[in-house]
């Protein structure tokens, strides 16, 4: 798993492009600013767009995010390989060795997406919320995983025994 380079700003803004129909919202300007941020992973023409909360943020009706808790954006596969799975994965556990977040995962995704769903729940996410974007308009399903949190002693462990 690698995270996107200036140089692949013109490959991941054509995977967005060629997905507009389901991200219309994605900008130019929002993918140069990830990719910048270090908040945008490229492997395997798979995009994974992600934040780290700074802050406590309502991301349900019920749900808040916490200091230290990552939201996945978005995330685009060039193709229906299992590449996607594959990487999303490889984020779970980069998200559990990263010593400054809370290995809790959130994503928001519309809830008429029922392909999107499925591919989340398939890989280990659960539904624990709803909430509404554009002023109530658009009804939106509220994703969380959790991961385990590894320290370097457990990681070395993990390496050894490989």
């Amino acid at each position: 798993m690698q995270f996107a380079t200036e140089d692949d700003f013109i490959d991941v803004y054509e995977l967005f492009k060629k997905n507009r129909k389901l991200l219309p919202h994605i900008r130019m300007g929002h993918i140069a600013r990830k990719i910048e941020e270090r908040r945008c992973i490229f492997t395997d023409g798979v995009v994974i767009i992600f934040e780290i909360f700074e802050n406590s943020v309502q991301i349900g009706k019920n749900t808040k995010s916490q200091l230290s808790d990552c939201h996945l954006n978005q995330i685009v596969s060039e193709k229906r390989d299992g590449s996607a799975s594959r990487i999303l994965n490889q984020f779970f556990d980069f998200i559990g060795i990263l010593p400054y977040t809370s290995g809790v995962i959130y994503l928001n995704v519309k809830s008429d997406n029922e392909r999107a769903k499925k591919f989340y729940e398939k890989n280990g996410m659960k539904l624990i919320d709803k909430t509404n974007w554009t002023d109530g308009d658009v009804e939106v399903d509220v994703y969380q995983k959790i991961v385990k949190k590894m320290d370097i002693e457990e990681l070395e462990l993990d390496i050894d025994s490989d």
